[in-house]
């Protein structure tokens, strides 16, 4: 699963309390989902605008023109839904999201995983170990599932929680292009940095791209960037609308003192569809125009990325400085 790209958002409690079967996407009026489309288009937009409780109540609006009917579009338009309010910082509204579609949904993998990271950004690790175990039960073979919750526990401070995933994990057994994608992941998230480089190599000769992503990462993780952007730009070849692949090159830049050109990954990442992290990007981009020395750029940037993120008080202070150069 891949976690940083396809976060999945279900409906509130109050709306799946209404369900009942499972529908196709081909229920209900023609008119109602057309509109229920629109909704969805105007969430996504408030998304990449930073707008969070304005997507919430867009993706609400969206739900309500076909309550009690569940289908694909539904599962989308929640899936974003969910994501918004973890953006928005309304981590229990999340997990209440979460909570309701495992009511309807007793084996669905993924939200448990997602109930679990939400339940960690809650301080809830007791909850949250719980939601794994779930999440792991229900997708045994899954091993980019096992790396999710290593890093997750990992980053939580539990390391006993942890290793048992990474043991688990590593046990998946195959020399197929996803079983060798699956261990390079594992052994990149544990730090080791041999054994992933040969399985994700592994994984690559079988026409397996996504290696490229996680080799680029093991290479920085090891201080080879040069060596690391010629991979994360061999995956771009086939997924140019990751803003976070982008992201990291723009911070490889950064870091190489590269600017102009951290200025421009930057940029780009900004400009792919239904971007996840705006926010990270903008920053990053007004960090590099003012290490370039265009103060009046950054300024510019910054006083209108205040207007959508008013509330960002580092940013604040950092505009106060810009308006004395």
């Amino acid at each position: 699963m891949n976690y940083n790209k396809k976060i999945k958002r279900f409906c509130a409690a109050w709306c799946l309390a209404l369900l009942t079967a499972a529908c196709t996407c081909g229920c209900g009026d023609k008119k109602q989902v057309e509109s229920e489309q629109a909704y969805r288009q105007q969430g996504l937009a408030l998304l990449d605008q930073g707008d969070y409780e304005g997507a919430v109540d867009a993706f609400n609006k969206a739900l309500q023109e076909r309550v009690g009917i569940v289908s694909n579009l539904e599962e989308d338009i929640n899936f974003y839904k969910a994501h918004a309010q973890m953006e928005a910082g309304s981590v229990k509204d999340a997990i209440a999201t979460y909570s309701a579609i495992i009511d309807y949904d007793k084996k669905n993998a993924d939200a448990y995983y997602l109930r679990g990271c939400a339940y960690i950004s809650a301080g809830q690790a007791k909850e949250a170990a719980a939601d794994f175990q779930k999440a792991a039960d229900n997708d045994k073979k899954n091993g980019q599932m096992y790396a999710g919750i290593y890093e997750q526990l990992v980053l939580a401070g539990m390391l006993d929680e942890a290793s048992a995933y990474l043991d688990q994990g590593l046990k998946i057994k195959g020399d197929g292009a996803a079983a060798c994608l699956s261990r390079g992941r594992l052994y990149y998230v544990s730090g080791n940095y041999e054994k992933a480089e040969a399985e994700l190599n592994a994984a690559l000769d079988k026409k397996e791209t996504t290696a490229n992503l996680y080799l680029g990462r093991v290479l920085k993780a090891q201080g080879q960037q040069e060596e690391a952007t010629a991979y994360y730009e061999a995956y771009l070849e086939e997924n140019p609308n990751d803003s976070k692949v982008l992201y990291e090159l723009g911070q490889i830049s950064f870091q190489e003192e590269n600017y102009e050109q951290a200025v421009s990954w930057f940029e780009e990442g900004m400009a792919c569809k239904n971007v996840m992290n705006k926010r990270e990007l903008w920053a990053g981009k007004i960090a590099a125009l003012e290490h370039m020395g265009n103060f009046e750029a950054a300024k510019q940037e910054m006083q209108v990325y205040l207007e959508s993120y008013p509330n960002d008080g580092a940013a604040q202070r950092e505009f106060v400085f810009l308006k004395t150069r």
